[in-house]
This record gives C-alpha cells, structure tokens and sequence, in this order.
C-alpha cells in the first residue's frame, strides 16, 4: 500500500508539473524571451505556452512574432498557445490567433512596433487614432503584411 501511495505521489506531481496553463506575467521581473529587456508595460505582454508546457514570455506582440519567425516551424503548431495582453483590459492575456492587432503611432508598445491587441475587430476600430493606422489579423501578422 505504501509503494501505490508513492507512486500515486510521483503521477501527481508529474501531471501539476506538466502543466499547459498560461502564466502571469511578472511586470519588472520577467525577461523577455526574444530581446532580453525586462518586461514593464502591463497594456504590452505576450506568451507562448508550447504543447509540452514549456513557457515562453515577451514584452510586446512584435518580439513574440519575431521570435516566431526566428524559429520557423518551433513556437507556432497548432497545439501550442499563443496568448498577447488584451489593452482594453491589460490583465488579461487573450488568444493572439484570434486576436486584432492595431498598429497606430499612438500606442507605444515596448519595441517600437506600435502595436496594440484587443478581443474584437470592434474595440480594435475604436480605438483607431491616426488615419495610417492599420488593423491586423494574427496571420497578418505574422507573415509581416
């Protein structure tokens, strides 16, 4: 009976350990993956929570994308969740495939990109600010349109 109780110990701590949830971002601890700086701005974050529960995270959307497009084929399989901040409510991270990404001179994400995401096409369009600004898909992009 004690051997079952060890092992029934060893499964539980293999499947808390494999986790595939997302983690909070730690504002001003947390580096970034991509470019190293530490992660500030709580409107800009982003993560990658791979199929095997590994954690990637970024400082802005853009510096996910690049280190997407650093690592063709790696970082972006269907299994794996690909999560920004939602600006409309930064303590949020929301699904970055079916996200909208404006790109609008006045938000100043961390990296220079620009780029805000937000739930919905809807609160994307709102909060256009600039006539050159510009509304994105994550398809969009990712392959740099």
């Amino acid at each position: 009976m004690k051997t079952l109780n060890i092992s029934a110990l060893f499964v539980s701590v293999l499947l808390v350990s494999c986790s595939r949830e997302p983690v909070p971002l730690s504002y001003g601890k947390d580096p970034c993956e991509h470019c190293k700086m530490t992660i500030m701005d709580t409107k800009y974050g982003a993560e990658i929570v791979t199929a095997k529960g590994k954690i990637f995270k970024f400082d802005a959307a853009e510096c996910m994308v690049d280190f997407i497009n650093d690592n063709p084929g790696k970082y972006n399989a269907p299994g794996d969740m690909l999560l920004t901040t939602n600006v409309a409510a930064p303590e949020t991270l929301i699904d970055a495939r079916s996200a909208f990404f404006l790109k609008d001179k006045a938000f100043k994400s961390p990296m220079g990109g620009n780029l805000a995401s937000f739930n919905s096409r809807q609160l994307a369009e709102n909060n256009l600010q600039n006539a050159d600004g510009t509304i994105l898909t994550w398809d969009e992009l990712l392959s740099g349109r």
